[in-house]
C-alpha cells in the first residue's frame, strides 16, 4: 500500500495543481485523461530518478520508511513542474507569456513597494514599545525569560540533556516564534489592513512581507543574543555555522510561502484563525522547540518528523550548524528549498488571482 502511495500521491498533486491553474474548469472527462496522463508521467519520472539512484524496479519496495517520504515529497516537486508545463501545452488560458507577467509583476512589486514594508515594519516596531518604559529592551528581555522558564521546565523537571541546552532552548524558540507569529498573523491581515486596501492600491503580500520583516528584526535580536551566549558558554564554532544562511533562507520562504497562502483563505474563512492557533499548538511540540526531536521520540518516527517536517529540518539545522559543527543533510535542504518555492509562487498567484475581489469580502 504504502508502496503505490510513492506513485499516487505525485500523480494526484500533478491533477490537483493542473486544476488549480485551470481555474477548476474541466470536465469530469477531462480529469480522469488528466489523472492517467500525470500517472504515465510520475512514473517515467520516479522511474529515471530511481535508475540514477541504484534502485531498479521492485527495489523501491525495500527502501527505507524516510527515503520513501522523500521520494514522494519530490515527486510532488516534479508534478508541480509537470502541471505548470502542461498546462502550459494543452490549456489556452494558461500561457508562457502570463506566467512571465506574474512573474514579472511580483519582482517589479518587491521592488517598488519594498520601502514602504521597511517602513511600515518601523513604523509597526516603534509603535510596539511607544508607551513602554523599557522600550526596545522588551525584544531582549521577552525571549531571555522564555528561555529561563523552558530550560528551568525541560532541562530540571524533564531532564532533557542536550549540550548547551539554554542556547539550544533559545536558538530554538526565536525561530519557532518567527514562524508561529508569522502564521498568527497571516490569517487576519487582510481584514486588519481593511482602511488601507480600501483606498489605495497595494500588492496583499506586501502587507505580510513587512510583518514578517517586523518578526524577521526580532529574531535578529534574539541570535545576537544567542551570540553572546556561544561566548559566554565557550562553544566551538567552525565554518560550518554558515550553513545557517542558506537553512535560514529556506526558513524563509517557508515561512512567506504558507502565510501567503493562508492570507488568502483568511479573508474567506473567519474562523481559520483558531484552526490555526490549534494547529500551531500542537505542531509547536513536534517540531523539537524544547528538545531533540530525532533523538527523543522513538525510532523511527523521530527521525521522520526531524526530517519531513520543515520547521523541525530548519531548526535542528540550524542548531547542528551553529552549536555541534555538523552539516546539513544537502538533499534534504534542496528538497525543501524547492518545497517552498512552490508554495511561495502558489500563494503569490492566488493573491493576484483573487486580490480585486477581497475588499467586496471584508
Amino acid at each position: 500500500m504504502l508502496n503505490s502511495l510513492i506513485m499516487i500521491i505525485p500523480t494526484l498533486t500533478g491533477l490537483f495543481m493542473h486544476n488549480y491553474f485551470c481555474h477548476g474548469r474541466m470536465s469530469a472527462l477531462r480529469r480522469t485523461g488528466l489523472l492517467f496522463v500525470y500517472g504515465v508521467l510520475v512514473s517515467c519520472s520516479m522511474s529515471v530518478i530511481a535508475r540514477t539512484r541504484g534502485i531498479k524496479g521492485i527495489g523501491i519496495a525495500y527502501m527505507t520508511l524516510s527515503h520513501k517520504i522523500e521520494f514522494t515529497l519530490l515527486g510532488c516537486v516534479m508534478s508541480f513542474g509537470m502541471a505548470l508545463g502542461l498546462c502550459i501545452v494543452i490549456e489556452k488560458n494558461v500561457t508562457i507569456k502570463k506566467f512571465k507577467m506574474y512573474l514579472s509583476r511580483f519582482f517589479c512589486d518587491i521592488r517598488k513597494y519594498f520601502k514602504y514594508a521597511v517602513k511600515s515594519a518601523k513604523a509597526d516596531l516603534r509603535s510596539e514599545v511607544a508607551n513602554a518604559y523599557l522600550d526596545w529592551l522588551w525584544w531582549l528581555i521577552e525571549p531571555f525569560c522564555m528561555m529561563l522558564i523552558y530550560t528551568l521546565i525541560f532541562g530540571v523537571v524533564f531532564n532533557a540533556s542536550e549540550p548547551f541546552f539554554p542556547i539550544f532552548i533559545f536558538s530554538g524558540l526565536a525561530m519557532w516564534t518567527f514562524f508561529s507569529r508569522g502564521m498568527n498573523i497571516s490569517v487576519n491581515i487582510v481584514r486588519s489592513n481593511k482602511s488601507i486596501i480600501s483606498k489605495i492600491y497595494l500588492p496583499k503580500f506586501i502587507l505580510y512581507f513587512a510583518r514578517m520583516l517586523v518578526n524577521g528584526f526580532k529574531m535578529l535580536v534574539s541570535f545576537a543574543i544567542v551570540v553572546i551566549m556561544l561566548i559566554v558558554f565557550k562553544v566551538p564554532v567552525s565554518l560550518k555555522v554558515l550553513y545557517i544562511l542558506p537553512v535560514m533562507l529556506v526558513f524563509f520562504l517557508f515561512t512567506f510561502g504558507m502565510g501567503s497562502i493562508l492570507m488568502h483563505f483568511g479573508v474567506y474563512v473567519n474562523d481559520l484563525s483558531y484552526i490555526v492557533g490549534i494547529v500551531l499548538s500542537m505542531l509547536m511540540y513536534f517540531t523539537g522547540t524544547f528538545y531533540a526531536v530525532g533523538k527523543r521520540i522513538p525510532a523511527p518516527f523521530g527521525e521522520l518528523l526531524e526530517q519531513f517536517n520543515p520547521v523541525a529540518y530548519c531548526i535542528a539545522s540550524m542548531r547542528n550548524a551553529v552549536l555541534y559543527n555538523t552539516s546539513p543533510q544537502v538533499d534534504l535542504l534542496i528538497m525543501w528549498g524547492l518545497v517552498s518555492i512552490m508554495l511561495s509562487a502558489i500563494g503569490v498567484y492566488t493573491i493576484y488571482r483573487n486580490e480585486n475581489a477581497y475588499v467586496k469580502v471584508i
